[in-house]
């Protein structure tokens, strides 16, 4: 089974107000079916729906296309961590629409602040509860607030997004880059490499990133490392079939049971262990539901 973990889609927005970064412009339309059928071509199995930045916190689409097909996709839903109320917002993505996983990214301005503060410990004590995997798009300056984090909640399973974007130019052996590696010993945490185009300074295959996949590989295990293919930006960057093998092509010291494992089994094992179907809703309802 080969399960992308890491995928977004999102319906055009008729109106954003801050002009963004992102590769893939939020007024096109990215829609479920573009991912379906890109999976079907490439014979991806499954794949983790994780809400982009650009509905904010109406989760309702990624919500409403995992509930009609839970067997083939899982929604990581996103809360407004600053607000009192974080932790019930979550439970309504969670227990009324079925969302398994919550997305948490201080690399965003506005939410820097607040990321690791007390007054988000209630959303951390909720995933708690219901089984929720974290998601954390952070880089390094953020590494001392997740290690914090880990060992306050150690029950709560956490992903780091894109290795955490190592600062590539300056080695593996720099403190930022090794305050990454000795967070392996938090068993309840994984790594995504995934979004190399991020932070490296080189076109495809990377080649200045791989002594930090070794690296994560050889302090973290295959165990907990898991492919993503950062859809849709990777189509305009590396291309959706180069992502999916890169990690056999270029890192051919991996058993096949340690590709099995993360290009699946890992992903498999945080989201899909006990799914419940939940009803569909219409999307734009979620923000009608909880404002």
């Amino acid at each position: 089974m080969i399960i992308d973990a890491h995928v977004h889609i999102w319906r055009a927005a008729a109106d954003y107000p801050t002009p963004s970064a992102t590769i893939v412009s939020p007024f096109s339309d990215v829609p479920i079916e573009l991912l379906a059928d890109t999976m079907a071509e490439h014979g991806v199995d499954r794949a983790v729906l994780v809400q982009s930045l650009f509905p904010g916190f109406d989760n309702s689409y990624v919500a409403d296309c995992a509930a009609a097909e839970p067997e083939k996709y899982v929604a990581v839903c996103v809360v407004d961590t600053a607000q009192p109320d974080a932790a019930d917002k979550l439970d309504y993505w969670v227990t009324e629409h079925g969302c398994k996983g919550l997305r948490l990214r201080p690399n965003m301005p506005d939410e820097a602040a607040i990321f690791g503060s007390p007054q988000t410990y209630p959303a951390w004590e909720q995933a708690a509860a219901l089984g929720v995997v974290i998601n954390i798009v952070a880089r390094p300056v953020h590494l001392p607030i997740v290690r914090r984090m880990l060992e306050r909640f150690p029950h709560v399973p956490v992903i780091l997004d894109h290795m955490a974007h190592p600062q590539v130019q300056e080695g593996i052996h720099v403190a930022d880059f090794q305050a990454l590696l000795d967070l392996a010993q938090f068993q309840n945490l994984y790594i995504k490499p995934t979004g190399y185009y991020y932070f490296s300074r080189q076109r495809y295959p990377y080649a200045d990133c791989w002594d930090f996949f070794r690296a994560v590989y050889d302090r973290y295990g295959a165990a907990r490392l898991i492919w993503g293919s950062d859809f849709p930006h990777v189509l305009l960057k590396t291309g959706y079939r180069r992502s999916q093998l890169m990690q056999e092509r270029v890192f051919t010291y991996l058993s096949e049971q340690e590709l099995r494992l993360m290009m699946g089994e890992n992903a498999r094992r945080l989201y899909w262990a006990n799914l419940t179907p939940r009803p569909p809703l219409q999307y734009g309802e979620g923000e009608k539901s909880l404002y």
